[in-house]
């Protein structure tokens, strides 16, 4: 995909310019189920600690699923601590941050 809006003030935005923008938003909302296994990925490395950020969080999943929590809560225990990756130095922030 290539191309740039036309405008540089929101009050001169086009439907050919939101038109663009959507379909660079809807290849980023494609690749972003893989970005989120290689944020995972990279949490397999050794920190210090006796398991790995992804054992840690594999953990938590498990632990979630095995109290009856459903999917939701399962998956956010999985993610629980990507904001390592995301903001290593505010990683408790970006967990907690509303969406």
């Amino acid at each position: 995909m290539d191309g740039t809006v036309s405008f540089t003030q929101m009050s001169d935005r086009t439907a050919d310019d939101y038109a663009l923008l959507s379909e660079y938003e809807q290849e980023e909302l494609d690749e972003f189920p893989d970005r989120v296994l290689e944020w995972l990925r990279s949490m397999d490395e050794h920190t210090g600690y006796q398991i790995t950020r992804l054992g840690h969080s594999l953990q938590a999943a498990t632990r979630a699923h095995r109290a009856g929590e459903g999917e939701e809560m399962v998956v956010v225990a999985l993610l629980h601590d990507i904001g390592d990756v995301l903001s290593p130095a505010n990683h408790s922030e970006v967990a907690v941050a509303p969406t």
